[in-house]
């Protein structure tokens, strides 16, 4: 059996359900852009009404498409099992009412984010971070999934890059998002005022704190050590690709936690200003 991910002719309920929002999301993204290149209007007085959806819209599209191919990893009883059904119904649900209102308020021209200024936004507010628990979650779920239920032959190294990155990447993603909900603001120290202080598409501040960079680094570990691992079992199978994993997970987690911690100082990232530059 090949140590890469399998693919089924016959998907699985949860399986169909993360293909079905990555495609959804992807189908979302075109017509975005679509408005994006007729609809002029800005937010902050630099930035597209339709930035925010087009962000989201392939992060997303990239989480569930990521969950369904782990779907594949696990063994028949895993991907028909109640439990993993829920959680990807859940997902399901949490995620089209993420992007449903981030859409409503971008054809608003109204942020989605930190509006709090009525208490339709107050309740939305509230009902996306549960949305975005249910949605990080699922991942953390895949991923104790993967450790108990991987199908047989799957190479070690791979099994624990998928647990490790999943697991990990849930709960540093948490951790860096419950502290941009405390602080109402992704910013710490210094606002950035026009495209000037702010780096192209990401729009990450490159004059003061952001801790968003911590947040992407934080979700997409969900993705880049299950690649590190697939890489890897071809390489340096079993203790050493484990160990090589086990490594790379702790260096991605250090330097997220060292970029949460600059941004809590109010200190520009050095990531953000270099990749400003090219």
């Amino acid at each position: 059996m090949s140590d890469a991910v399998l693919f089924r002719t016959q998907l699985s309920l949860p399986e169909t359900i993360y293909w079905i929002v990555a495609g959804g999301m992807v189908v979302c993204f075109a017509i975005t852009l679509l408005l994006a290149m007729f609809d002029g209007r800005t937010i902050d007085g630099s930035v597209s009404v339709w930035a925010k959806p087009v962000k989201f819209e392939l992060s997303l599209a990239l989480h569930a498409a990521t969950l369904a191919i782990v779907m594949s990893a696990l063994s028949t009883s895993f991907r028909s099992s109640t439990i993993l059904s829920i959680v990807a119904v859940m997902f399901l649900v949490a995620s089209s009412i993420e992007m449903i209102y981030i859409l409503a308020q971008a054809a608003r021209a109204e942020h989605s984010h930190f509006n709090v200024s009525t208490r339709y936004n107050r309740l939305m507010w509230s009902a996306m971070a549960l949305a975005a628990i249910v949605i990080v979650g699922a991942a953390g779920a895949l991923g104790v999934a993967a450790i108990f239920g991987s199908v047989e032959g799957l190479a070690p190294t791979l099994k624990w890059a998928i647990a490790l990155g999943l697991i990990g990447g849930t709960l540093l993603t948490l951790h860096t998002a419950f502290t941009i909900g405390a602080h109402m603001s992704p910013y710490v120290g210094e606002v950035p005022a026009g495209s000037g202080a702010r780096m192209a598409f990401t729009g990450w501040s490159i004059v003061a704190g952001d801790l968003r960079i911590a947040h992407f680094l934080a979700t997409h570990m969900i993705q880049v050590l299950p690649l590190v691992g697939l890489a890897v079992a071809h390489v340096a199978p079993g203790r050493i690709g484990v160990t090589v994993v086990v490594g790379a997970a702790m260096a991605w987690s250090a330097f997220t936690l060292h970029e949460h911690g600059r941004a809590l100082a109010g200190k520009a990232s050095p990531l953000a200003v270099s990749l400003s530059l090219r």
